[in-house]
């Protein structure tokens, strides 16, 4: 049986980073919410989004547009930006290192 890291390595360079940027953003959503001691809904309401709209996103199924999540930063006063780039690099680094 596959495991879930061993089908997301068999996943093409785009999609596997795609996944990993995903992932990266629930986490980041999740610690503000938690650090913020912030419901899901509370937390919808500030930045301005359904709480649909919320779910999707903490469950990967949404491709966010980098202006709603710049308007997630920017209300939650939280940095989502420089993850980006910090986990890109990561990804660049690891896609560099198994060639």
């Amino acid at each position: 049986m596959i495991n879930i890291k061993e089908a997301i390595e068999k996943l093409p360079a785009e999609d596997n980073l795609t996944f990993a940027w995903q992932f990266a953003l629930s986490r980041r959503l999740c610690q503000i919410m938690e650090a913020g001691n912030i419901s899901q809904p509370e937390f919808a309401k500030l930045v301005g989004i359904t709480e649909e709209e919320l779910d999707d996103l903490i469950h990967f199924c949404a491709d966010p547009p980098l202006s709603l999540i710049a308007r997630i930063a920017a209300l939650s006063n939280a940095d989502l930006l420089t993850w980006v780039n910090t986990d890109k690099a990561n990804s660049e680094q690891r896609t560099a290192s198994a060639e």
